[in-house]
């Protein structure tokens, strides 16, 4: 099963208990509200792929679960389940982000959903030489090769003053040596790109 899908199958089935917690609550009780829209925007966000925050907003749960387990409104129990499975989720979130700037294989890659929509442009304009296919991104980037024939990471993110984020730009690489345009060598912090 792909993981970030089962993510989004789990992060749903606790948005859906916290409602199922919440109802025990008192009337016009403000927590139920936070816990019930902090549940839905993780479970929306892991939906989307959007993996970025999510571990802020599940110790902003873990914090709320805390005060209403001192309440007393429901069992204990209740809130030690859910923080367990809360912790169990972004614990497996953290370690697919990580093993996704690692890994080279397509399925470990963790992509934002613009990324998917480049290589689908790319596959079907694939009869055009691979330079007037090029964006405006991968463009700066060969640019840049050129002048020098291997940047590291640090020398490739000020090439983009704030313009995208660390994560964009390593996805950007990477779709570029996996079409051939640059080579990668090295790992993680001592990773160089060479021109193709």
């Amino acid at each position: 099963m792909n993981k970030s899908l089962d993510f989004s199958r789990r992060a749903l089935n606790l948005s859906l208990a916290i409602y199922r917690i919440t109802t025990k609550f008192p009337n016009g009780e403000a927590l139920s509200g936070q816990m019930r829209k902090i549940g839905n925007e993780v479970a929306g966000d892991l939906a989307a792929n959007n993996f970025s925050g999510i571990e802020k907003k599940i110790d902003r749960l873990k914090i709320y679960f805390a005060i209403a387990k001192a309440q007393n409104w429901v069992k204990p129990i209740n809130w030690s389940i859910l923080e367990k499975e809360y912790c169990k989720l972004k614990m497996e979130v953290d370690f697919e982000l990580r093993a996704g700037e690692t890994e080279e294989s397509e399925e470990a890659i963790i992509v934002s959903h613009n990324i998917k929509e480049v290589k689908k442009r790319n596959r079907l304009k694939s009869a055009i030489p691979a330079q007037e296919r090029l964006n405006y991104r991968q463009s700066k980037i060969l640019t840049a090769l050129d002048k020098k024939s291997g940047l590291k990471m640090s020398e490739l993110v000020p090439l983009f003053n704030d313009e995208i984020s660390e994560r964009t730009l390593r996805n950007e690489l990477q779709d570029m040596v996996r079409g051939g345009l640059i080579k990668k060598n090295g790992t993680k912090k001592y990773t160089e790109y060479l021109k193709g």
